[in-house]
Order: structure tokens, then sequence, then C-alpha cells
């Protein structure tokens, strides 16, 4: 009987181990996308059943060693699955949690309704135990399927959480953790059959909070994602506005285009006329390098791309600024927010900058290339000057400086948050701003 026990309870610390690490790898995902069965989550699940069984052989109940657990399983979701750090920390966490508490709630109410102690549940070769610990495992099951449910659901909405959200329910999940262990110490210490029931109520009202923890994970993706989309249709509206204003602007133009055709023609015709050709070739190349110099459009797959760069280099064109754009098409891998205030902040500083130029030959390049790594953003605009001499910090030169400055801090922000990187330096008479954002 002690042998069937013994195996019994390795069989269970093994489906607890191997649980905990199928959840966080059914939530994150594997990097490679493998299964859970090819994956090296079986390793780490071996690694955490034996640690489980460790410390079940020494200690009735794992309480604080139960941190143990969390860093196992974070190190495996830093070497081996998708996400944030923090996100990766919440995965961490969450499991162990759903394996502890209602372990301790469970248990505590068994030894509540068979009027026993707490320590024969967790420690003797009962039926009592033998009811708690395959209750237990069936809770754990089911609390993990809800919960799957819930945060895949909500994981479909990109970058849905903010990293203070993700910091407030990561710390609420270890207090509970905190607050059930003290608890169950406390139980352990034998407390009267009167005063567990309100132990068994305790324990069940971290497990709710817990769970209302959960559901606010998805409404605040829901609510997140909304004010994101309500921001992108803020800015294509406001693009939209642009493209009607430019219009005049083009239009003008195209007549004066239209005008310097007919007085062109009317040249070339008397120089041919008169059996002038040098002189009409040489008309012609000048004016079909003008015509060159005056293109400054760019289509993309990407509506905000387009609305950005047109109309950027539009008012650049309208300031006499040569301005030219070389692009790629796709970009998926960039949320369309990001991609506006990146553009719309490296634009407007290299117009602004050209603007107050000296220079009779200010230009503007825009260059934007990928790879399957990566998405690069080199944008070069002509200087009179030095600017990093003279600001090396790039602070707003601007008179309303509160309404002013935060464009490179910006860019700053947005190559972070795609694990990218960002350099501003200077060549050749020119102010270069690079950013590398990964897909």
């Amino acid at each position: 009987m002690n042998a069937l026990w013994d195996l019994f309870e390795i069989t269970i610390n093994f489906f607890q181990g191997f649980i905990m690490i199928f959840f966080t790898h059914s939530y994150l995902g594997d990097k490679n996308d493998k299964r859970f069965l090819k994956s090296s989550g079986v390793l780490y699940g071996i690694a955490l059943a034996s640690a489980i069984s460790i410390l079940d052989y020494y200690t009735v109940f794992e309480s604080f060693y139960a941190l143990l657990y969390i860093v196992i399983i974070f190190i495996y979701s830093a070497f081996s699955l998708k996400g944030t750090w923090l996100k990766r920390t919440f995965a961490s966490v969450l499991p162990v949690l759903i394996v502890l508490v209602p372990s301790a709630l469970i248990s505590n109410f068994t030894a509540f309704l068979f009027k026993t102690n707490l320590y024969d549940i967790f420690s003797k070769n009962t039926v009592d135990r033998f009811i708690t610990v395959i209750a237990v495992q069936l809770a754990i099951v089911y609390i993990m399927v809800i919960l799957l449910r819930i945060l895949k659901k909500n994981d479909s909405r990109k970058n849905s959480l903010a990293v203070i959200e993700w910091i407030l329910i990561s710390a609420v999940l270890v207090i509970s953790i905190i607050v059930g262990a003290f608890l169950d110490m406390l139980s352990l210490d034998g407390i009267s059959h009167g005063s567990r029931r309100y132990l068994v109520f305790s324990l069940a009202g971290i497990i709710l909070i817990n769970v209302v923890v959960c559901y606010l994970v998805v409404d605040l993706g829901k609510k997140n994602e909304a004010m994101r989309e309500n921001e992108l249709l803020r800015l294509q509206q406001e693009y939209n506005k642009q493209y009607v204003e430019n219009a005049d602007t083009e239009y003008d133009l195209i007549r004066k285009m239209r005008h310097d055709f007919r007085d062109n023609y009317s040249a070339l015709y008397t120089l041919l006329s008169d059996g002038n050709v040098k002189s009409a070739m040489k008309h012609i190349e000048k004016h079909l390098d003008k015509l060159v110099k005056m293109e400054t459009f760019v289509h993309t797959e990407n509506d905000i791309v387009n609305a950005v760069i047109n109309s950027k280099l539009s008012t650049a064109r309208s300031f006499g600024i040569e301005a030219t754009c070389l692009s790629v098409s796709n970009f998926n891998d960039i949320d369309d927010i990001d991609l506006c205030r990146l553009l719309s902040n490296m634009l407007e500083n290299a117009v602004t900058a050209c603007n107050s130029s000296d220079r009779k030959d200010k230009q503007i390049y825009l260059k934007i290339s990928s790879d399957e790594y990566k998405y690069i953003f080199n944008l070069k605009n002509t200087i009179d000057e030095s600017v990093l001499a003279n600001n090396p910090h790039l602070r707003t030169t601007k008179k309303n400086k509160s309404s002013h400055g935060y464009g490179t801090k910006i860019i700053r922000d947005i190559a972070r948050k795609y694990h990218g990187k960002y350099d501003f330096y200077e060549e050749e008479g020119f102010f270069c701003c690079s950013v590398t954002l990964k897909k």
C-alpha cells in the first residue's frame, strides 16, 4: 500500500509539473512554433515535476518555496516562448497560483467537511486525502481551460495591455500567492473547526479576486483596442484633411506646368524653325530635369504611410526643398499608429530643419528598406552647421516648448517598443536619423 501511495504521489507531482509548463506554452506559444511534446517544454516539465517531488518530500505544503516553481517556468518562457518580459512574468506566476490556491482551498474545505485537521489531509494515506488530491487536480484542469480561453481570446489584440497594466496584474497574482501561503501556514498550525470555515471563505475570496483580474485583462484589452482604433481613425481623418488642403497646391502646380509646357513648346518650335537644334536639345534637357525634381510621390500598400509621406513631402516641396523617397511596400509587422507617429515626427523634424536653413540646395532623402527580420528607416536632411555640436540633446528650438519637443522621444520610444535601435548622426552636410524596428 505504501508503494502504491508513493507511486500515486509521484504521478500527481509529474501531472502538476507538466500541466503548469503546458499552460504557459499554450498561452505564450513556442518561439519555433513547435507543439508541446516536440518542444523543450517536456524537459522543463520533468525539471518542474522533480522540484515538486523534492519539496513534497521535505515539506507538507510548499508555501513560499513555490517561488522556485515560478523561477523554473520563467526560465523556460525566457528561452523558449514568445511574448514580452512582462507577459512572460505574468504567464509564469499564473499557473503556480492556479495550482497552489485551489489546493489550499479544497484541502481546507475537505478538512472542514470531514472534521479533521489539515496535516492529516496533506500527509496521511487516507481516503480523505485521496478524494482531496483528485478534486484538486480536476479543479486545476478546469480553471486552466477556462483561463486559457479567456486569455487567448484577449491575446488576439495586438499590444492590448500597457506595461503598467501588466505590472499591476502580475503584482495581484504574486500578492495572492503570498496571502494564500500565509493562510495555509496558519491552518497547518491547528485552528478550530469554526475558524477553518472562515479560512475557506478567505481562500475562495482570493480565487474570485483573481478570476476578476483575468476578466479585467480582457476588458482592458477591449478598451485599449477601442482607443487605438479611435486614435487611428482620428489620424486618418487628419491626413485626409491634409490631402484636401494639399490638393489646391497640387492643382496650382499643374496649372503652372501647363503654362510652362505651352511656353516651352512655343520656344522649341521657334528654335527648330530657325534650325537651332543644339539650343532646342539643351532647352529640353533643362526642363526634363526640372520635371523629375518636381516628382515627390510614394505609393505603398499602407494608406497611413502614403498619407504621411505624401503630405510631408508636398509641404517640403512647397518650401522649395528637393525631396526624394524610396520605400518598401509592405508594413504588416508594424502597428499603423506607430508608423504614423514615427514617420510624422521624423519628417516633421527634417522639414522644419530644412526650411530654416539658408542653403539653396535644401534636400530631404527618405529611404525605407526591410529584410526578413527588420525594417530600416533612414532620413537625411541638409544642414548649415553641426546640429549635434550646438544641440547634442536635440531639444526643441520652437518657442512653445510645452507643445513641442516630443519628436525625438517618440522616435526613441517606438524603437524600444519594437526591440530595435535608433541613431542620430551627421555626414557630409546632412543630419541623419536612422531607426531600425524588428519584425
